[in-house]
């Protein structure tokens, strides 16, 4: 009978220390996105918490633990892309496409983002140089900067 309880007791541990692992998304992917949401005056209603693949933020899509698309196309952000987005190392889609209150110029370090395969800003209000390090994203394949007041060349990276 004692054996029966013990065994019991260790289950109902075990269950509440699966449960008690409340963070879904890597730490470094997390302050990112919060760094974001802390740049803009205007985003999702959904964004609340510190968890965002475990509440379910919209327009980020997770993989295990980490944040591998930010599709936000047409939803009336306001602000900056925070420098913060290079923490992102596994992010493979970034679409701000269409958010006409997204302004300032695009962070330099937007080129540490090397899995980066789409990039869509497109129909924002950007401004400044494009970066040259967005020549230096070697798995991109699709880029649509149009559409924004970006001034300058176009980067000779980019080829």
């Amino acid at each position: 009978m004692s054996s029966r309880i013990g065994t019991s007791m260790l289950l109902i541990f075990l269950f509440f220390q699966i449960c008690s692992v409340s963070a879904l998304t890597n730490g470094l992917d997390a302050s990112a996105l919060q760094a974001l949401k802390a740049e803009w005056t205007r985003f999702p209603e959904s964004w609340e918490g510190s968890d965002p693949c475990g509440t379910n933020w919209v327009g980020i899509t997770c993989s295990n633990d980490r944040v591998v698309s930010i599709s936000l196309g047409h939803l009336n952000l306001e602000g900056k892309l925070s420098g913060d987005i290079s923490a992102l190392s596994e992010l493979q889609i970034l679409d701000l496409s269409y958010n006409i209150g997204l302004s300032g110029p695009l962070p330099p370090n937007i080129g540490h983002l090397k899995k980066l395969r789409n990039l869509i800003l497109v129909g924002c209000s950007f401004s400044g140089q494009i970066p040259e390090s967005v020549g230096s994203l070697e798995q991109l394949v699709f880029l649509s900067l149009n559409l924004n007041q970006f001034s300058g060349t176009i980067p000779a990276s980019i080829g």
